[in-house]
């Protein structure tokens, strides 16, 4: 019974060993899943999340039997939903003030190759598990901006009030498209963390992404910045 019970401890072992990176040895590991994705930032608070798709491919060294090193090519939609209003005052060259309610309702598509280095913790007291972090650089292939925007102006005799009395005013709708350059810079830095679990070669990973850099280039542009909520599954390949 202990010799049954010792090979079966060897087997899962060395089932263990092999579905992690050994030392000194590649792997590569494609992946496909979703990214929960938004942005953070704003004045407005006009993003909520919108659920898109991610897939790629990632390879990685074993620096020792529970560290790793990985670089991926990950094709990466992000964006967000964007719904809310705002007030502006403005004033025109006589001196008058004009408050305006505007109210946004549409999306933002962007497209990213995201290329993250990671190093990969995995945990002894569990076969299989890891933690994950590191830098990720994000190159812009496309970005559009799909919105209707109402705007209700009227004059005001006090600059800085804070209600916008009756919708007597001018009311204009304007369908909104852009691309790329117009909306989102070409270039995003930010550092992903996260878990990953490893069974037979197959790998469960969820990952967050904090962006550091502003990724409006609007004429008006707003201090935001990406983030995301990525599950993926893949499958690794020892090389």
């Amino acid at each position: 019974m202990k010799k049954l019970c010792l090979l079966a401890a060897l087997v899962c072992c060395t089932i263990a060993m092999k579905a992690q990176n050994p030392q000194g040895k590649f792997s590569i590991k494609p992946i496909a899943g979703i990214n929960v994705t938004g942005l953070s930032g704003g004045i407005h608070d006009l993003y909520g999340y919108k659920v898109r798709f991610t897939a790629g491919l990632e390879a990685e060294y074993g620096m020792s039997d529970w560290i790793g090193v990985s670089l991926g090519v990950i094709y990466s939609q992000q964006g967000a939903n964007v719904d809310g209003s705002f007030r502006t005052v403005t004033t025109d060259t006589q001196g008058k003030n004009y408050m305006s309610l505007i109210k946004m309702d549409g999306k933002l598509h962007s497209e990213y190759i995201n290329i993250p280095l990671l190093a990969n913790f995995y945990i002894p007291v569990v076969k299989g598990l890891s933690v994950k972090t590191g830098v990720q650089l994000g190159f812009l292939v496309g970005s559009k901006l799909e919105a209707m925007m109402l705007v209700a102006t009227q004059e005001f005799p006090d600059y800085g009030t804070d209600q916008l009395s009756a919708y007597d005013g001018h009311v204009e709708y304007n369908q909104v498209n852009s691309k790329s350059s117009d909306v989102c810079r070409k270039i995003a830095f930010g550092f992903p963390i996260g878990l990953s679990y490893e069974y037979k070669n197959v790998v469960l990973d969820a990952r967050y992404y904090f962006g550091l850099t502003k990724i409006d280039k609007t004429a008006n542009p707003e201090d935001v910045r990406n983030r995301y909520f990525s599950v993926t599954l893949g499958y690794r390949f020892h090389l």
